[in-house]
């Protein structure tokens, strides 16, 4: 059964920033997202290079200097924001899983998670 959590308003994310989330509560950042525009990505937070290891070095720490790609801090590895396909690094041609978000008429940003995401 679907799960949906709500973020916040759109207007409360910096455009090229990003954010971590921890819907799940497990105690840290679980799912990462960057928005760009008017667009939302969203991605579970762990390295396809070693499963469960978390992308950033600091809270909301996700992308490279020029904000163009999520970095990995333990590996080095960057990822398309858009896709999240792994562009450099010991992963390349990897990608980061996606969470499905959505964003309701009233600017709210929600993250979808199926019934197996929600039981990792």
């Amino acid at each position: 059964m679907p799960v949906q959590f709500d973020l916040g308003l759109l207007v409360d994310f910096p455009d090229g920033e990003s954010r971590g989330f921890d819907p799940l509560n497990t105690g840290r950042d679980t799912c990462i997202v960057v928005r760009q525009g008017h667009a939302v990505f969203s991605y579970l937070n762990t390295c396809p290079h070693v499963d469960g290891s978390p992308l950033a070095w600091r809270k909301d720490q996700y992308l490279n200097a020029d904000r163009s790609h999520i970095v990995c801090s333990g590996h080095g590895a960057q990822f398309d924001i858009h896709t999240g396909v792994c562009t450099l690094g010991p992963c390349a041609g990897a990608r980061l899983q996606s969470v499905e978000n959505s964003i309701d008429t009233h600017g709210r940003v929600h993250l979808h998670f199926n019934h197996l995401e929600t039981t990792r």
